[in-house]
């Protein structure tokens, strides 16, 4: 997980940190490559249950709670903000299916997805091809390589909280438009909503961004982890060997630590809402 050493500093920790950051880069590339996650359209945890007016799409066959983490992004968390965006960003595109979610909810916008994984971006280049047209990038946990003001929405679903939350705001409100709109999701193990929540207000407050709505997503995020499980397991057992041991903590698979710590109380998924001001 992205906060796996959020613990007080020392040489040790930060030694064993940057190894951990080398491992977690070459496990996606593998996951990417050689494991069932090819063959799916999302790696989010999804959020149940389903809202009445998500779209049921054929292509998202058994991964509708994942697909439903981008109805809400796109949708339900904006609604009353009455969304026509031209230009949409996806950050942590992944396989692309959030993209082509987002294509039907926004027929006529422009689909741009960024992605650190060139493993990812290949596989999301492949399959969302025939489906929709979008540019879709390798990038960078450090930053957006896009213009200022480029996109009038953007969405990102986990990718917040491997950037960090108040980088990860610098560079949205770099990139958004006047009048734009900044809907995210992601998750702590350990977290407390109300250190997240102030982070992120602190952090829009600094850009000239308003603050729209922070919402507690843990109890479904949790209930598509249940619903999931079974899924889980049978694409984990193709999983090769030792990255075989990291799927299952990124899975938060029942057993491990992160799994532990839903059940306990101690994860915190949250989606955040901001505006640019329009001039």
């Amino acid at each position: 997980m992205p906060d796996l050493l959020r613990a007080h500093s020392s040489f040790t920790k930060r030694l064993f940190g940057f190894a951990f950051h080398l491992f977690d880069l070459v496990a996606y590339e593998v996951l990417y490559r050689l494991s069932p996650a090819r063959k799916f359209w999302f790696f989010n945890g999804g959020y149940l249950p389903l809202d009445s007016d998500y779209i049921q799409m054929s292509e998202f066959e058994g991964e509708d709670h994942s697909a439903m983490m981008y109805h809400q992004a796109g949708h339900t968390q904006i609604a009353a903000l009455n969304p026509a965006p031209k230009n949409i960003l996806d950050v942590g595109c992944g396989q692309g299916g959030g993209m082509v979610y987002l294509s039907r909810l926004f027929p006529n916008a422009s689909l741009t997805g960024t992605e650190r994984s060139l493993s990812a971006v290949s596989l999301a280049r492949r399959r969302t091809a025939p489906l929709i047209k979008a540019d879709i990038q390798q990038g960078k946990s450090n930053g957006l390589a896009f213009p200022d003001e480029s996109f009038d929405l953007l969405i990102s679903v986990g990718a917040p909280t491997y950037f960090g939350l108040t980088l990860f705001v610098d560079e949205a409100a770099r990139v958004i438009e006047p009048g734009g709109i900044i809907s995210l999701s992601g998750g702590y193990r350990q977290g407390d909503h109300e250190k997240i929540e102030a982070e992120l207000r602190e952090a829009a407050a600094a850009n000239g961004l308003e603050f729209i709505s922070y919402r507690d997503i843990t109890p479904n995020t949790f209930a598509s982890l249940k619903a999931d499980i079974p899924r889980r397991e049978k694409a984990l057992a193709k999983v090769p060997w030792p990255f075989s041991l990291y799927a299952v903590k990124w899975a938060d698979m029942p057993g491990s630590t992160e799994y532990e710590e839903y059940e306990s109380g101690k994860r915190a998924d949250f989606a955040a809402v901001m505006r640019k001001p329009a001039r």
